[in-house]
């Protein structure tokens, strides 16, 4: 009797386990590691990831589902990456199937084929070269087409470059073919996604590295091909990515791929630019911002190892890369690192994980590194390579000074000796920034009579104003209204505006120089596609002469033209109730004031507060950030936080308030483990939140050993406790913020 084959399947369900399937005896192949398969699950036809293949199962054989239908022949995903997943579902405590799924494409978590689409060229033959268009006179649409195609500089075009230049093209094409003027042919799309195509007869040089770049470099690429974690700790402007490009040509010499993974999507255009110059090879780009057929075309392109370079946020982590030879990280301290909903992820941590299963090399960059970094290469984990130059040319860092605006007038939350700076440095061709870490025109609408506020109904913060729609909206709902023209409460008209966000930064700045180009790049004026690069170009070339915007401004840009940096408002980190606060705060502060005096002209950087003799930001200005991270690392030491300490926090939200407390508080008694500290349930520092009341259970432990172990048996249960479906909960394993 020949055994029934058991299939061990992960499906993209909130649930802890895998599920056991059966092989029907019509399917053709038998599935291995990676394959998808479409099974039924309830009453859905879900698709599922093959993790084992086996005789056995726990439950009868009478009690399991046959396999609907099997997608793949050749694993989609590698045993290596695989390997990964389960990790990472094991260390963050999160369902595997849900871990699987999120790191696919939505194409291939659909079941679309893991294969290149073929995409339809046309070109001229050799009677459509010789035609003249006139002689289509009858056919203007047809005369116009050829007319097109005659004078183009490309011997082929596809459907997306005609789509960008006419309407209604298809049919005037196909009338052309059947004339044999044009040939119409199908090819396997296998260039880069990347908008910026490589000139092969144009390659930007290598810029001479000065000694502490070359000597970084040189440490990066003898590492090639064994496991080591390197921290590049460089001032901001002292050349990291021309260190990053010049061990990555190393890395492409000997026939690996490399990852390159950045914090935020506004950054891959102008790496992505760069490297193109430079490297000559196929560059995938892989965030958010594409399209679904763009990611999985390049995420197939990368699998296959077509693309050799692959540059993503957080997600492209997951990507399939068979001759992966070296993970770069840029800007390594930034939180967008940390996924904050779903599969709470730290993609640098696991692109450690990552690299040591592969033994590979890491390299980790940053002006201003996260103190589990710092304290990693403190305990020899991490090798630190220091630039503590300016690039090659040994520019001067910026001048960085306080401006205490306690009793100053401010206009619209710029203080008089701030406008006098800006006016000075514009008058001798400079570019100015201005950061403020707050978008909208006002972050509340406040009635001078009684006292009224535009609170949130829905969260326990203001609605902030947009003087543009004139709307009120609220930052972390979504809600919305139109602003008032009188006070709703006492019906006075005396309405003010405390406070000030990066809109109304830029109107008061746009009426005071009206001939001027003011560029606001915050979150607000780059939703539509392609406004974000065109803001970032005008701003690199020195077309707008004002920059103002949010934290978006602040990571890794290199604006030569800038001379000015003004921090409008540096006091909202210095009281924080996160214990980051102040880590945040600090780094900042040094990206931001890290754009100024980036060209040949010296920087100068001001920073208006109203706590001038802080000792933060004394010790920030007088020692520098390696000094500042020292001192406050002794504080977390102190105090037994991270990275001294392990914590995990249980979040959950309800819609009635006591459901959330009455369900963390039956967690924390079925917490028996010895040796960890719980806090709460508390309140979480925003209590109210789109409608829904949010609580917290904090866990902390010495040991991170005893922690897990703890939470492999504490954290399955958790969903089966009476009170679980009364509420919405996740565990964030390694918190990046307690909000």
């Amino acid at each position: 009797m020949t055994h029934p084959i058991i299939i061990q399947i992960a499906v993209p369900v909130p649930l802890y386990g895998l599920f056991d399937y059966l092989l029907p005896a019509s399917a053709e192949h038998i599935p291995v590691k990676g394959c998808r398969v479409q099974v039924s699950f309830g009453r859905k036809q879900l698709v599922g990831m093959v993790i084992s293949v086996g005789s056995n199962s726990s439950f009868p054989l009478s009690k399991l589902k046959p396999i609907s239908e099997l997608i793949d022949i050749e694993p989609v995903l590698p045993d290596d990456l695989i390997k990964l997943l389960e990790w990472a579902a094991s260390y963050y405590h999160h369902p595997l199937g849900d871990v699987i799924f999120s790191a696919l494409p939505k194409q291939l978590r659909s079941g679309a084929a893991a294969e290149l689409k073929c995409e339809t060229h046309w070109a001229l033959t050799e009677m459509g070269r010789q035609t003249d268009s006139c002689s289509l006179k009858r056919s203007p649409k047809q005369a116009a087409l050829l007319s097109y195609l005659q004078n183009m500089p490309e011997t082929e075009l596809t459907a997306s470059q005609l789509n960008t230049n006419w309407n209604n093209w298809r049919s005037p094409m196909r009338a052309l073919v059947e004339k044999s003027l044009l040939v119409a042919t199908e090819k396997t799309q296998t260039a880069t996604i990347s908008e910026y195509s490589p000139n092969t007869t144009q390659k930007s040089p290598k810029f001479q590295l000065n000694q502490q770049q070359a000597d970084a470099a040189n440490d990066v690429i003898q590492a090639l091909g064994h496991y080591q974690t390197f921290l590049l700790q460089g001032i901001t402007g002292s050349g990291k990515t021309e260190v990053y490009l010049q061990v990555i040509e190393s890395a492409l010499a000997t026939n690996l791929q490399v990852l390159v993974l950045v914090p935020e999507i506004s950054l891959t255009p102008q790496l992505t630019r760069r490297f193109s110059e430079r490297l000559h090879v196929p560059i995938a780009s892989l965030h958010s911002g594409l399209n679904d057929t763009q990611r999985h075309s390049g995420w197939v392109q990368a699998s296959k190892g077509l693309a050799r370079v692959v540059i993503g946020t957080r997600s492209a982590l997951f990507t399939p890369l068979p001759e992966l030879g070296l993970i770069i990280l840029d800007e390594e301290h930034d939180a967008s690192f940390k996924q904050q909903e779903g599969f709470r992820y730290h993609a640098r941590d696991l692109a450690l994980v990552r690299a040591r299963n592969k033994n590979i090399p890491v390299l980790l960059g940053s002006a201003t590194p996260c103190f589990e970094s710092l304290e990693n290469v403190y305990r020899d984990q991490y090798r630190l390579l220091q630039l503590t130059r300016r690039g090659a040319t040994g520019a001067q860092p910026p001048k960085v000074s306080l401006l205490d605006v306690c009793r100053q007038p401010m206009e619209d939350g710029i203080s008089e000796l701030l406008l006098k700076k800006i006016e000075e440095h514009l008058q001798n061709k400079g570019q100015v920034l201005l950061f403020l870490n707050r978008r909208g025109y006002a972050p509340l609408l406040m009635c001078h009579e009684c006292g009224w506020t535009t609170v949130c109904h829905r969260c326990d913060a203001n609605l902030t104003l947009h003087q543009h729609n004139k709307r009120l909206r609220c930052h972390h709902c979504g809600y919305e209204k139109a602003a008032p023209v009188q006070c709703p409460q006492c019906q006075h008209e005396s309405l003010i505006l405390p406070g000030a966000g990066t809109e109304r930064i830029e109107l008061a700045l746009t009426e005071k120089f009206p001939a001027l180009v003011i560029s606001r790049i915050d979150r607000d004026t780059t939703r539509r596609k392609g406004e974000l690069d065109k803001k970032l170009n005008q701003a690199r070339t020195g077309e707008a002469q004002i920059l103002i915007g949010t934290q978006m401004l602040a990571k890794g840009h290199d604006f030569p033209n800038v001379t000015l940096v003004g921090i409008l408002n540096a006091d909202q980190g210095l009281f924080s109730a996160d214990f980051r606060g102040t880590e945040h705060m600090a780094q900042q502060i040094i990206q931001v004031s890290g754009r100024a005096g980036r060209g040949e002209r010296a920087g100068e950087v001001i920073i208006q507060t109203h706590h001038p003799e802080h000792p933060l930001l004394h010790t920030l200005l007088h020692t520098g950030y390696a000094g500042f991270a020292k001192q406050a690392l002794e504080e977390r030491r102190l105090a037994s936080f991270p990275p001294y300490s392990y914590m995990v926090i249980v979040r959950c939200d309800a819609i009635q308030k006591e459901h959330g407390q009455v369900f963390l508080h039956e967690c924390q008694q079925a917490f028996t483990y010895q040796g960890i500290q719980l806090f709460g349930p508390l309140p979480a520092p925003m209590e109210r939140r789109a409608g829904r009341y949010r609580w917290q259970l904090i866990l902390i432990s010495d040991e991170r050993k005893k922690l897990h172990g703890a939470l492999g048996q504490w954290v399955p249960a958790m969903s089966k406790m009476k009170s679980a479906n009364k509420v919405r909960w996740s565990i964030d394993i390694d918190p990046q913020d307690m909000f």
